[in-house]
């Protein structure tokens, strides 16, 4: 963990939980994470094991430039890391696991910044583990946030967490590296060619038999 933000986050969590695995929704009082609230998630697990986005805050949501609410978890990742991301999640849901992804945020521009996404059960009306509590922070927030929505999400890394332990140091999980982006993945893709008759922009494209 080595955001500031993760670990204010995973303070307040341990606070509420006391001594049971994780706390329930109804301990989670908006007000007492107002400085991170903009960064922070809620997601349901429901009984097919897709977990899918409750809430989402602000400066998630504009990493996209779209409301994210309703939306799968794992739809925020690139093609080939969505069904990963949506087992880590819902294991983290439903086995009460904290968990701590280094992640790549591919722009649709190409641009490419690092985040950290921290992942923490919580318990519905049920009692069940059927909830988790996120936080995304972006380690050096780019200028064009808001105006070159993302892409996705590449997991570098991810690290489950031992709650027991001292967050600082972590070091009774190690972090399990994973191959970054391919070069490939990070080119924008080339714009069709062109060509102008008399008042219109002709793309070219399709047969040319």
């Amino acid at each position: 963990m080595k955001h500031k933000n993760s670990l204010e986050l995973f303070e307040y969590w341990t606070a509420k939980r006391g001594k049971r695995p994780a706390p329930s929704r109804t301990d989670i009082e908006p007000a007492d994470i107002r400085d991170v609230l903009p960064h922070v998630f809620i997601c349901d697990l429901n009984p097919d094991r897709q977990l899918t986005f409750r809430l989402a805050g602000t400066a998630l949501c504009s990493l996209y430039c779209r409301e994210l609410k309703g939306e799968p978890f794992g739809s925020l990742w690139l093609a080939d890391g969505v069904r990963n991301a949506a087992r880590t999640g819902a294991s983290v849901a439903s086995r009460a696991t904290p968990a701590v992804l280094s992640l790549d945020c591919l722009s649709t521009g190409g641009r490419v910044t690092q985040a950290e996404m921290l992942l923490l059960p919580i318990t519905g009306p049920t009692g069940e583990h059927d909830r988790l509590i996120g936080l995304l922070s972006l380690f050096k927030p780019p200028y064009w946030v808001g105006h070159d929505p993302l892409a996705g999400f590449s997991t570098t890394g991810i690290r489950f967490m031992d709650a027991s332990r001292d967050p600082l140091f972590l070091a009774n999980r190690p972090e399990v590296g994973l191959p970054p982006l391919p070069a490939s993945a990070l080119r924008p893709q080339s714009p069709p060619e062109s060509r102008k008759v008399a008042h219109l922009v002709v793309l070219e494209g399709g047969r040319r038999d």
